[in-house]
C-alpha cells in the first residue's frame, strides 16, 4: 500500500513540473547597470521601459551599485530610457525582448549639456587612367 501511495505522489509531482517550467520561460526581463563617464555607478537613475505595441509601461531605480531589473515582462518591443537630474537622457527604441530573454544593457551617462560630436575625415585614392 505504501509503495503504491508513493508512486502516486511522484507522479503527480512529475505531471505537475512542465507546467511549472513553462510559466517561467514566458516573459522575459530587461536589466543592466548605469554608470557615468568615470565609470562610476550612478545610483537613483529612473528606467523606463515602454511595450510599443500595447503601451504598457514599466519603471525601476538604479541601486547604489547601478543597477536595475525590470521583470515578467511580455515579449515585445520596447522602448527603453534612463534619466536622472544632471545627465543627458539615453532612449533607445525597437528594443526587442524574446520569450524567455533577459535583455541586458549598459548605459554610459553623460553630464547634462555636454554635446557629441563625430568628424569623418576621409581620403579618395588617385588612379590614373
Amino acid at each position: 500500500m505504501m509503495k503504491y501511495f508513493v508512486m502516486v505522489v511522484v507522479a503527480l509531482r512529475v505531471a505537475a513540473m512542465p507546467g511549472v517550467s513553462f510559466a517561467q520561460t514566458d516573459q522575459g526581463n530587461i536589466a543592466g547597470t548605469a554608470r557615468d563617464q568615470s565609470s562610476a555607478f550612478v545610483s537613483g537613475a529612473h528606467v523606463s521601459v515602454k511595450n510599443e505595441r500595447t503601451g504598457d509601461e514599466r519603471s525601476a531605480v538604479t541601486t547604489d551599485q547601478g543597477r536595475f531589473t525590470i521583470g515578467s515582462l511580455k515579449p515585445s518591443s520596447y522602448t527603453i530610457k534612463i534619466a536622472k537630474d544632471g545627465f543627458s537622457a539615453i532612449e533607445y527604441t525597437a528594443m526587442t525582448l524574446a520569450l524567455g530573454q533577459e535583455l541586458t544593457l549598459d548605459f554610459e551617462l553623460k553630464p547634462a549639456g555636454v554635446q557629441e560630436s563625430v568628424t569623418v575625415t576621409g581620403s579618395a585614392r588617385r588612379s590614373s587612367i
